[in-house]
């Protein structure tokens, strides 16, 4: 009998052990990251050489999250002219910076250089976050307003067919993750059964939306009730959810090709109406391309749970925007041709022409390369940088871009070009 226990309880412990790891993800994921929130866009020295003590006169700092941040820990790297790092100060910055604020702070210490100066980068590593803060989370402001669900007969999977859900926050999320608890009619050991699914979908502020299919995978076929609540999500800027909504990224892609004749539910002096969908156009859409924009390819396929319900629609916006950093949004390739390569050997962009569509200057833009088969399954993908400063609203021409190294040698029509990251020069 002993025995038995044993193995029961051995082998619920493995069946909730993923699902605990994955409850801790969703705890994790949630927290405030001060490394992505916080960046350094300008910054000036004010004394500096080996021996001497090193002081930056002034260093703005420009803060993207939903938090405010308190003792921010700057690190400053110095680099020879080639690249090669000599070494690296350290400074704190005690000041509050306000959510969705930009400031600038004068005479930071960063202790005694023991190097020469040629070249330096400057980064946030860390931050706290200040008592001041108003970050809302997703289980805080999003509510389920009605749901229905369909269980399998013979406890292979269980789907919700709808759900309707409302942020009732001045947060934009994403990819928002429901946990659905199953309880058997038994009440003994195993009587319930929890999944957890994400809805890789959008939630703007103050709005209504309705989800439909969304598979939850194993479902119980003796559940006599069940429950479902959201257990996190992922905020995003007005600028990212315009950037999706208008089909830009992976996240966009997909909600793109599932779009149809669907409407929205929007809050509008306290009332609730249904709006139509307005098809938008790609032919100017940030985002990639395939065969140097002369030829189109599929995409490779991704797998989404509810995108029915989601419209190509931007949300009503005022006017006059705050400038917001987004490389991936700001920067549009607009064309680009494949050059040179051989397996083994660095290969090249003949030609490349990228377009700031922003008021904001960048530089250090980072681009990545994939190479896909013909079955749309990518085979290799490099990452390379272009230094030049790319101004506001300026169309950038390059010639013979060097992409790395290429194992073998891609279709030209298969190849898809996209903008990772870059640096805001504000």
């Amino acid at each position: 009998m002993k025995s038995i226990i044993l193995v029961s309880t051995t082998t619920l412990a493995l069946l909730f052990f993923p699902l605990l790891l994955s409850l801790q993800a969703e705890v994790a994921y949630a927290q405030p990251n001060p490394r992505e929130d916080l960046t350094v866009t300008d910054y000036s020295w004010k004394s500096y050489g080996v021996g001497r003590m090193a002081t930056l006169g002034e260093i703005t700092v420009a803060n993207s999250g939903k938090n405010s941040y308190r003792n921010i820990k700057i690190r400053i790297d110095l680099f020879t002219r080639t690249g090669k790092l000599l070494g690296s100060l350290d400074g704190k910055i005690p000041e509050e910076l306000p959510a969705g604020s930009q400031k600038t702070f004068s005479n930071l210490d960063l202790g005694l250089m023991n190097s020469d100066l040629e070249n330096s980068e400057a980064m946030v590593t860390g931050a706290e976050v200040s008592q001041s803060s108003s970050l809302e989370s997703a289980e805080s402001v999003i509510f389920i307003k009605n749901w229905e669900f369909e269980g399998a007969s013979f406890g292979t999977e269980g789907f919700i067919t709808e759900i309707t859900l409302e942020n009732t926050g001045k947060t934009h999320f994403k990819n928002i993750k429901l946990l659905l608890t199953e309880k058997d009619g038994g009440g003994g050991p195993g009587s319930t059964h929890l999944s957890s699914v994400t809805i890789h979908n959008v939630l703007p502020a103050g709005e209504e939306r309705t989800f439909t299919g969304i598979n939850v995978g194993f479902s119980s076929p003796n559940a006599i009730e069940r429950s479902i609540a959201v257990s996190g999500a992922e905020a995003i800027t007005t600028k990212e959810l315009n950037y999706i909504l208008s089909g830009g990224g992976s996240l966009g892609e997909r909600i793109k090709k599932k779009i149809s004749s669907v409407s929205i539910l929007k809050k509008k002096d306290g009332e609730k109406k249904a709006e139509p969908l307005q098809e938008t156009s790609s032919s100017d859409e940030p985002g990639s391309t395939y065969g140097g924009g002369n030829e189109s390819a599929p995409s490779p396929a991704s797998s989404v749970g509810s995108t029915d319900s989601v419209a190509e629609k931007n949300i009503e916006l005022s006017q006059e925007q705050p400038r917001e950093a987004f490389p991936k949004h700001d920067i549009v390739i607009r064309e680009f041709e494949w050059g040179s390569g051989i397996p083994g050997a660095t290969a090249t962009l003949s030609k490349l022409v990228i377009e700031n569509i922003s008021d904001i200057a960048y530089e250090k833009i980072e681009l990545e390369i994939e190479f896909f088969k013909s079955s749309n399954t990518p085979f290799g993908s490099n990452r390379f940088k272009i230094k030049e400063v790319l101004a506001p609203k300026q169309v950038m021409w390059l010639r013979n871009v060097q992409v790395g190294f290429i194992s073998k040698l891609p279709d030209p029509n298969l190849i898809k070009l996209r903008v990772v990251k870059a640096k805001a020069i504000m």
